[in-house]
């Protein structure tokens, strides 16, 4: 029976060294995988430092474009403004010295229209002339100046006629003659 105890004895030895070796390896991997384990946490907190560096970076560009889209469309509705406003003051420029040039065709004149500082301030601001009447009855006056040299035509030839009747009657002399 000792053999049998000895050899129970030696067996359970053999298994407690197996187990002690076993949690000493058990342990060793258990240090092992914390190690790696605290590896892993320690890169991805260095991985999420970077992305958020990141995000906040993207995050400030696009806040600045915003931004800068935002100073450009203020920028250009400015401009749209101040253009639509010279374009009314030029609109209403040209109808102002319109109505001037009509009432001075028409024999009426105002003083008090600043007609010149108009024309000037419509130049300024690059806007179109506005013709004179003289400009635009032009062609009315030269149809007129047409119609005064065909008048004067009929007229020439009215004085042929009356000079040809008068021909066959004798000129008076004296006292006559110059009445």
């Amino acid at each position: 029976m000792t053999s049998f105890l000895n050899k129970g004895l030696q067996h359970l030895l053999h298994l407690y060294n197996d187990a002690c070796g076993t949690v000493a390896l058990h342990e060793a991997r258990i240090k092992q995988l914390e190690s790696t384990v605290a590896d892993q946490g320690a890169i991805a907190e260095a991985k999420s430092r970077h992305y958020e560096s990141l995000m906040k970076k993207v995050t400030q560009e696009a806040e600045l474009k915003l931004a800068t889209a935002e100073m450009d469309h203020e920028q250009a509705m400015v401009s749209f403004r101040e253009g639509i406003k010279a374009s009314a003051i030029v609109s209403l420029l040209q109808a102002r010295i319109k109505m001037a040039y009509e009432a001075k065709e028409t024999g009426l004149v105002c003083p008090a229209w600043p007609v010149d500082s108009w024309v000037a301030k419509l130049k300024e601001l690059g806007g179109k002339a506005v013709p004179l009447p003289v400009e635009v009855g032009e062609s009315s006056k030269s149809a007129e100046v047409v119609d005064q040299v065909g008048d004067k035509k009929d007229a020439g030839a009215d004085a042929g006629e009356d000079a040809g009747q008068d021909a066959g009657k004798p000129e008076k002399v004296g006292e006559d003659a110059a009445v």
